[in-house]
């Protein structure tokens, strides 16, 4: 080859390296920093019950958005899940893992001890004596579920004076649903004391949380019985008894979140709520682990006084509920949180 044409060759091949490697492209945005990073572990029927495992998962967000926290969640399929999704979080140094349900309780204890350099949070379970790197979050849901009862006693009262009755379809009959049921039975029983009434009550537990249809099927036959209102206690279970109202034209009342916006479908027969408020409940123990004063080996117990629990708007039926029974409920309210008045709940 001749000279000229290798010093061609040559101005030729360094020209297309440089082109090739022109500048440098910018550096991809550094990984945003995480305040701390949580966990979360639901129980069976997944972040989307339209229930306590989403509104666990919306404290966890909003902790997400205001406190600059990482947040991810594993949704246990089955029970013998719990203890692998745990591991799963505490294998991956997560600063806090908050577990979801009273089934969680075993699972979490033993992972605590495995991990005791790790910080839990679990919803619905204390543990007794506490556990130094567990905080415990229950709710007085008894004294809430006492003014829905009262309400709902009041409702049935009126639609159907002749043969008035409440019904439950619930999941597990485990401690956590019984206070519900417990609850809302004393308040129909106190308003029929109050107001001379008859009002009945009744239910099922079905034994699962994700049981929509068979829910549905326990709600139609509690109507079929003649109950009028339905309170449906316990996920997607709870739901498919509210579903049966709906297309029975009857009434229900929801649980653990106002149920008015998670179910559109049955929102217009929604009279209330029980409400038990997770999000913030989990929000304030993330928050509490920020600024180092977490409640390890403590418990917080949400109630009326400290607005952990409550009744959720009438909503549709705000101008159906008359003055005096409000007036009756708010009075009813303080007499729950002073002690006047007792649920008889002994969970």
């Amino acid at each position: 080859m001749k000279k000229w044409m290798l010093t061609s060759l040559t101005v030729l091949l360094a020209v297309s390296l440089v082109a090739a490697c022109g500048p440098a492209p910018p550096a991809p945005p550094p990984e945003p920093e995480c305040a701390l990073k949580v966990g979360m572990v639901s129980d069976i029927g997944g972040v989307d019950d339209a229930s306590f495992n989403e509104n666990t998962w919306e404290g966890v967000v909003m902790a997400e958005e205001e406190l600059g926290i990482c947040g991810q969640f594993i949704e246990s399929q089955a029970q013998a899940d719990y203890e692998k999704n745990i591991t799963e979080f505490a294998e991956q140094d997560y600063d806090l893992i908050i577990t979801v349900g009273f089934l969680l309780g075993d699972a979490t204890a033993k992972m605590a001890a495995e991990y005791p350099d790790v910080n839990f949070g679990i919803v619905d379970y204390a543990y007794a004596p506490g556990i130094p790197n567990v905080q415990g979050i229950v709710f007085a849901t008894d004294g809430a579920a006492f003014l829905s009862g009262y309400l709902g006693a009041y409702w049935a009262d009126t639609q159907d004076p002749d043969d008035p009755q409440l019904g439950y379809v619930a999941g597990m009959q485990i401690p956590t649903v019984e206070i519900f049921v417990a609850g809302h039975e004393a308040g129909m029983k106190y308003y029929n004391e109050q107001h001379g009434a008859d009002v009945q009550f009744s239910g099922v537990y079905v034994g699962d949380f994700e049981a929509a249809d068979e829910g549905k099927l326990q709600g139609n036959s509690l109507i079929d019985e003649g109950v009028d209102v339905i309170y449906g206690i316990g996920g997607k279970t709870g739901n498919g008894g509210l579903t049966a109202a709906k297309e029975r034209g009857k009434w229900g009342v929801g649980v653990d979140v106002d149920q008015y916006f998670t179910l559109p479908n049955e929102k217009d027969i929604l009279i209330t709520s029980t409400m038990k408020r997770l999000d913030n409940a989990v929000f304030g123990t993330i928050e509490g682990l920020l600024n180092d004063e977490f409640g390890g080996g403590s418990v917080y117990v949400g109630t009326l006084e400290n607005a952990g629990v409550g009744m959720a708007p009438y909503h549709d039926f705000e101008d159906q509920i008359p003055e005096d029974i409000v007036q009756e409920l708010n009075e009813i309210a303080f007499g729950l949180i002073d002690g006047s008045i007792d649920t008889g709940w002994e969970g």
